[in-house]
């Protein structure tokens, strides 16, 4: 086990948080709002339909909490590289799936 029960128990409800987070702007969505909220996260992919784009981070946070269930060694891992992304950055963000390196660079 790479992190002890309590580090998994506060990543797992940050997980469930930021799950709920984004079902809650998707529903949003859905229903033809536009949550300013969700502009952030919206404007970092502007040629998808933003439905689209909160579904796919959902995804990314399912299947984030389902190798923290499972216990798979690859929580906490980069996809691309495999380098362990850090407990403190998985602190701030439990889902990332990606290290610094590998991470998609924000547009000025």
């Amino acid at each position: 086990m790479r992190f002890d029960e309590s580090t998994r128990t506060r990543f797992r409800a940050h997980i469930m948080t930021r799950g709920l987070e984004l079902a809650t702007l998707l529903a949003q969505v859905l229903a033809g709002k536009r949550p300013p909220s969700a502009e952030a996260l919206l404007a970092a992919k502007p040629w998808k339909r933003p439905e689209d784009v909160l579904r796919m981070a959902l995804d990314q946070v399912e299947r984030r909490r389902e190798l923290l269930d499972a216990d798979d060694d690859r929580f906490g891992r980069c996809d691309v590289c495999g380098v362990d992304v850090g407990e403190l950055a998985l602190g701030e963000m439990p889902w990332a799936d990606r290290c610094a390196e590998h991470a998609p660079k924000a547009v000025p």
